[in-house]
């Protein structure tokens, strides 16, 4: 049994079973079945390669998909740990069972597995039952129940976490501390935008940093999502070429300052966005030089570019410290928990509480942090040097 990439026609990206020549009937459904629900396609990919291994596993003691026990899945998770790196490649999907025998599995990885495992599982009993595992003989008495035990049994199970043998209050601390790590200061972001060689590089930091959006959710920016007249962006869910998503799958609207339409209206008049323009793309972070023009940027074009001005600037960032920043400042600031979730676009309060929840402590919230106008200063400056000295290259 073995995992195929398939690229249709409209360039999205899906996945199929294969046993020999036959589609793996229950894989391929699931894929599906996570698709509908607007997994990530990450995630769709990793579900999927679980279930091919776990079928392949079975498959070596003599078992189908609904004759797993507990004691398999005890077993599987381990062994999936040891074959390590050889997973990586598109044929290496089998795994060999093992006997008792101790194996370390980091928590990211038992949760990944565990995860994939319950969804999987969960689906097959969604499944009709003329079509559950067709492709088998099946017993006089049988019924979708089968399996059930096992079900119920895999979705008891917990997911792992790092065992913390500090107090409670070092805990916090430590919390605190790292997400004040993952935080960047305004001095550092300028730093950054002062180093990118395009306009585009230079708004796309100011866009994160001023809205708290994903990566993807940047990317899939239109030029529709921007409203001048209202000084909002919307985040948008929609298929897109370049494969970029909104993660919550609703869209929601973020106020920005003038300053931010200001730098939107030069980069879109700038002799550097002329070709994209031409081209007519709708894509406001696009390819304008390289590859097809207009074309919206990649994910790999994305973290070249995140290499490029981390080596120009000397700051060592993550596209996704910038949406810590944005969070951290905005509570310094005095913004309430559901006012931070709603502008991240959080499914849930809950979430935003599970990351920030030692930044809205009172003690915490003392910390000076300086709001976006030292940023809009800086660019004004910078601004008023090109107009005059040209010194700036990419305005």
């Amino acid at each position: 049994m073995h995992l195929q990439r398939i690229v249709l026609p409209s360039g999205r990206i899906t996945w199929t079973a294969y046993d020999g020549d036959a589609v793996v009937a229950e894989i391929r459904d699931f894929v599906i079945y996570l698709e509908a629900r607007h997994y990530a396609p990450r995630s769709v990919s990793h579900y999927a390669r679980h279930a091919v291994r776990l079928g392949n596993y079975l498959a070596a003691l003599g078992k189908s998909f609904r004759e797993i026990t507990a004691t398999d899945l005890d077993r599987f998770i381990p062994a999936v740990a040891k074959a390590g790196r050889k997973l990586d490649a598109r044929t290496a999907m089998t795994i060999i069972p093992l006997r008792p025998e101790h194996v370390e599995v980091s928590a990211s990885l038992h949760n990944q597995i565990l995860f994939g495992i319950k969804a999987f599982y969960a689906f097959l009993k969604l499944r009709d039952a003329t079509v559950l595992f067709d492709t088998i003989a099946k017993p006089r008495a049988y019924a979708p129940e089968a399996y059930q035990p096992f079900l119920a049994h895999v979705a008891a199970r917990k997911a792992r976490r790092k065992a913390e043998s500090r107090s409670d209050a070092d805990a916090m601390a430590a919390a605190a501390k790292r997400a004040a790590d993952h935080r960047l200061k305004p001095e550092q972001v300028v730093r950054i935008i002062q180093a990118a060689a395009l306009m585009r590089d230079a708004f796309l930091v100011v866009v994160l940093y001023t809205t708290g959006m994903r990566i993807g959710e940047a990317r899939g920016l239109l030029h529709e999502d921007i409203r001048l007249d209202e000084n909002l962006i919307w985040v948008t869910p929609r298929a897109l070429e370049n494969r970029a998503r909104v993660k919550s799958g609703h869209p929601r609207p973020i106020p920005v300052p003038d300053f931010l339409m200001r730098m939107y209206e030069d980069y879109v008049a700038s002799d550097e966005y002329l070709p994209a323009f031409e081209a007519g793309t709708d894509y406001v972070f696009c390819n304008l030089a390289g590859g097809l023009i207009g074309r919206g940027l990649s994910e790999s074009n994305v973290y070249d570019i995140q290499g490029r001005l981390a080596k120009a600037s000397g700051v060592a960032f993550t596209w996704h410290m910038f949406r810590h920043s944005h969070a951290s400042e905005a509570i310094a600031q005095g913004y309430s928990l559901l006012d931070v979730a709603d502008r991240l676009g959080h499914a849930s309060p809950q979430t935003t509480n599970a990351i920030y929840k030692h930044l809205f402590n009172a003690e915490y919230r003392k910390m000076r942090l300086r709001s976006h106008e030292e940023l809009e200063g800086r660019l004004s400056d910078l601004r008023r040097r090109t107009l005059t000295q040209e010194q700036v290259k990419w305005l």
